[in-house]
């Protein structure tokens, strides 16, 4: 695939989390968030270890759950039997530093209030790029999460459009990154002057 043709994926199918307490770890994403359950399930046996396993958590028939996080897109977890991994660090390479939800304006304000009545703390709203704002907090499993807001686009955001720069605005950055103007030019090709 050259630079400038059309992305290979669609968007986000799933992402699979871990908690170490799925009872709370649905009741946060049902109630507090308004993520729908969708699927509820133990991995079979003979997927946790084995020659079978296709990538799942090395543990057998652990529960795993999706919830809807809109747009046709799911948000997972796999249940870690508790005490068995160490609480990861949102900051160490190959982490997930934190997920980004878009939402509309007038859902960006329901959620900031319902993470007030239900006590969650949340870093209040931070402008970001120009025409994009976001609450920050933390789950009950400690992952970092944002509710990411384009109040300009009302009930469509652009979230591309939003984040899209010029050439030379790209240019002057990956130029910090590396001197070889072929790769510089050909990681631009796609954007607009």
């Amino acid at each position: 695939m050259k630079q400038g043709d059309q992305a290979l994926p669609r968007g986000v199918h799933h992402l699979a989390l871990t908690t170490e307490d799925m009872k709370m770890t649905v009741d946060f994403y049902v109630e507090v968030l308004g993520m729908p359950l969708v699927h509820a399930m133990k991995v079979p046996a003979g997927l946790g270890t084995g020659p079978a396993n296709r990538g799942n958590p090395p543990y057998e028939e652990v529960r795993h759950y999706f919830f809807d996080m809109g747009n046709d897109s799911l948000l997972a977890f796999f249940e870690i039997p508790k005490g068995a991994e160490p609480q990861t660090n949102r900051n160490a390479i190959g982490g997930m530093q934190h997920v980004a939800f878009t939402v509309t304006e007038s859902r960006f304000h329901d959620i900031e209030k319902h993470l007030e009545e239900h006590g969650v703390p949340h870093s209040g709203v931070i402008p970001q790029l120009p025409g994009l704002l976001g609450v920050y907090f933390y789950d009950p499993n400690g992952i970092r999460l944002e509710f990411a807001c384009q109040p300009d686009d009302g009930e469509a955001p652009g979230v591309i459009a939003c984040n899209t720069q010029t050439k030379a605005q790209a240019r002057a950055e990956l130029e910090s990154l590396s001197a070889d103007s072929g790769w510089v030019d050909q990681m631009v090709s796609a954007m607009t002057e």
